[in-house]
């Protein structure tokens, strides 16, 4: 059983597919390399999946292809310039050209760096994506951001750099740690929450742990969320108006992020926090009924999340949400969530206003924030 979603990006004339099945590797690159001159490929991966899958790209390629393998340590802490500059030094060592090819296999991070090292490298070379995390598959293997992190802001330096396809194999969740599947989770009821209601019902239905263990289940949630995905990067592939609705919940889930130094909490554990304060924003600008506020606030319950950090003051809040002068002077765009399966984008949000609302949050009935001391 398989899908295949096709995006067509009008800007670039250019149209690739997103393959979405079980045991799709081998066939998915065959049918993506056979236009590809060169016959090494580099494959750029990290600790964790190398040990899981050793040789899972090399024994998948087609007859007469070799690997060059860099295999990076794991984690959100890693995705910073210091790292990809190894990628650039893997890549100039074993010879890579603009006809070479770069392969991601790995979850959010080895995505978005290896994206960013192939938007960048000799001005940009093909790579394909194959992701291998909940998270990496309904989220950043779709849409062509790629980037790493500055100690200040998460994802400030970076491209737009879309692949040649993305395969996106659900056999790879299997091995996949429950922690991070509900990170994954995140991504997709986020899809659902702004987008589709009939994927939001089909969450509700199962439990996480009934979700993670049916293969032909998860094809059909992650086809729907990606579709979702898909829809919005083709009206507006760089973020200049609709495409802006996908960061419903990352306003606070990135200062977390941030703010615990990228090392406490999963981005996804750190989004489904910032999805429950923004639903609570979202009610209390009016925006959002009380009873799908309390629907929504259940839902995010479920996954059992709660994101502890230490107190954090009014300053250091604001300079981490308004991480640049404009931002802190003229607001922030927010996104608003206006019923189960739709959302708005509220321009020039005050960033006074979010602390107030941040404030009250943290009083209110089980926050999935909690404040330590």
């Amino acid at each position: 059983m398989s899908k295949t979603i096709q995006i067509s990006l009008s800007r670039l004339a250019y149209q690739y597919s997103v393959q979405i099945g079980s045991g799709i590797l081998t066939q998915g690159l065959k049918d993506l390399l056979h236009k590809e001159g060169e016959k090494q490929v580099m494959v750029i991966t990290n600790e964790v999946v190398d040990s899981l899958y050793p040789q899972k790209i090399e024994s998948c390629l087609p007859e007469g292809y070799v690997a060059a393998k860099l295999v990076l340590p794991d984690g959100e802490k890693t995705k910073n310039l210091e790292t990809l500059s190894k990628i650039y030094d893997f890549l100039a060592q074993r010879g890579a050209n603009r006809k070479s090819l770069l392969i991601a296999f790995g979850g959010g991070v080895i995505g978005d760096m290896g994206g960013f090292a192939a938007a960048t490298y000799m001005r940009g070379i093909n790579f394909i994506q194959v992701p291998t995390t909940l998270l990496s598959q309904v989220d950043s293997s779709i849409g062509g951001k790629t980037a790493v992190n500055h100690p200040l802001s998460k994802n400030s330096i970076g491209a737009f750099k879309q692949p040649l396809g993305t395969l996106i194999d659900v056999d790879f969740l299997a091995t996949l740690a429950d922690r991070e599947f509900v990170a994954g989770y995140a991504e997709l009821l986020k899809h659902a929450l702004i987008a589709d209601p009939y994927l939001n019902q089909m969450l509700k239905k199962q439990s996480l742990s009934a979700l993670h263990q049916d293969p032909h289940l998860l094809i059909e949630v992650i086809t729907r969320s990606c579709q979702v995905k898909a829809n919005v990067v083709e009206q507006d592939e760089q973020e200049n108006s609709v495409r802006a609705l996908l960061n419903f919940g990352h306003t606070l889930g990135h200062f977390l992020e941030t703010y615990t130094h990228y090392d406490r909490y999963l981005h996804g554990e750190a989004v489904l926090a910032g999805m429950d304060f923004a639903a609570f924003w979202s009610h209390q600008e009016g925006h959002l009924a009380p009873k799908d506020l309390a629907e929504v606030h259940r839902q995010l319950l479920a996954a059992q999340v709660v994101v502890k950090i230490p107190p954090v003051s009014k300053d250091r809040f604001l300079e981490i949400v308004g991480h640049d002068k404009k931002a802190q002077s003229q607001g922030v765009n927010f996104v608003a969530l206006t019923a189960l399966g739709s959302a708005r984008i509220v321009p020039k949000v005050p960033l006074e206003s979010l602390w107030q609302a941040y404030q009250a949050y943290l009083k209110g009935e089980s926050p999935l924030i909690l404040e330590e001391g």
